[in-house]
């Protein structure tokens, strides 16, 4: 094969590839990119870390016997951001590639293509198309929620479900939990919900800014697996094994005291009263009076914070505290300027509201 190819939407491809292979593992095919040409001029890099996979289509200038080799994927995209030249071509010896840019020549040593696991392909079947842009907000304000942690697999992923044509996206990790609804046109085939490894729905996240403003991503679920398509390129993944928990009976349906802050007044006294905090004292009391709150913080190394803040606010007196962090977490996701608390007591979840669409369900912690 002798590829002549142009070196930036090529590096892109490769680039892209390098974020699915694993760093460390026990098969070394598994370091490499898939390079597929045929002689109309196409070409894939394909890539997979056994459970999140990458095909990447793009158009060389021009392929001289269609072939397929796997190369090493961080050596191939390194040396072409070292270089500057805009064509590079790249011709194949066996398991050997040779790049040439100017008058460098780099011989890489690969392997046959028979050895590279198959990646899937998006197929035939039921798609569920799914704004860009929609998708991408989503991901944002539901994925800090996710688990990370070893013996919770269940939740070390994004739960998503459409039924009715609502889109719904939850995420927790049992302190917490990120809820998201979108009515779609369509429902696909996700009626009864899977669970997205965290890794697959980081990388949609990315193709999703990738997509032309306005654009759609494609869904589907084959078998095990689920597959997102966004104009050249293609990611699927395993998805999660077991049970996500049934997180309409996590949300509270008696809160009835309320509270509405400026979103950026509540960041900002919560960034104050956070330097009063330790590891050890991961705690800020929210003590409700009618029109403010009294955000408090104690550290007995430290010291102590008192920072009040504006809130729309009329019920008794109400003290809930809370874990800083996760707070503010769900504060940077947010777009509009006022976001809405509802609670019932201190002992009680309490919710975060964003308009119609979003809600954030928060443990509260102790505070004695």
């Amino acid at each position: 094969m002798k590829l002549v190819v142009k070196r930036e939407p090529f590096l892109a491809s490769l680039s892209a590839a390098s974020a699915i292979v694993p760093l460390r593992g026990v098969r070394p095919n598994l370091k490499n990119a898939l390079l597929v040409a045929d002689a109309e001029g196409a070409l894939e890099i394909q890539a997979t870390d056994l459970e999140v996979g990458l095909r990447y289509k793009l158009k060389a200038e021009s392929v001289k016997d269609a072939a397929s080799l796997c190369l090493p994927c961080q050596t191939l995209s390194g040396l072409l951001k070292e270089c500057s030249e805009e064509v590079v071509t790249l011709d194949t010896e066996g398991a050997k590639g040779i790049l040439k840019v100017g008058r460098d020549r780099f011989e890489i040593l690969g392997q046959e293509s028979s050895e590279f696991p198959e990646v899937p392909d998006l197929g035939e079947g039921a798609v569920l198309p799914i704004p860009a842009g929609e998708l991408a907000s989503m991901i944002d304000r539901t994925i800090f929620s996710a688990a990370r942690e070893q013996g919770r697999y269940a939740i070390n992923g994004i739960f998503m479900q459409c039924k009715d044509k609502l889109l719904e996206v939850v995420a927790t990790d049992g302190r917490r939990l990120a809820y998201c609804k979108k009515k779609l046109k369509a429902s696909g085939n996700l009626e009864d919900g899977v669970i997205v490894p965290i890794k697959m729905m980081q990388e949609v996240r990315k193709l999703c800014d990738s997509v032309g403003e306005g654009e759609a991503v494609e869904l589907a679920v084959r078998g095990r697996s689920v597959i997102v398509k966004g104009g050249d390129v293609t990611l699927s993944s395993l998805l999660v094994e077991g049970i996500f928990p049934k997180f309409q009976q996590v949300i509270p349906k008696d809160n009835d005291r309320e509270a509405s802050f400026k979103r950026e007044d509540l960041h900002q006294a919560l960034r104050k009263a956070v330097y009063l905090t330790s590891d050890e004292t991961r705690v800020v009391k929210f003590a409700f009076s009618p029109g403010t709150c009294l955000i408090e913080a104690r550290s007995p190394d430290k010291g102590e914070a008192a920072v009040t803040v504006e809130c729309e606010y009329s019920g008794d007196k109400l003290e809930i505290a809370f874990n800083p962090q996760y707070v503010q977490e769900a504060l940077r996701v947010l777009s509009e300027d006022t976001v809405r608390f509802e609670m019932k007591d201190g002992s009680r979840p309490g919710v975060m509201r964003e308009g119609a669409d979003f809600l954030y369900v928060l443990m509260p912690v102790s505070h004695k």
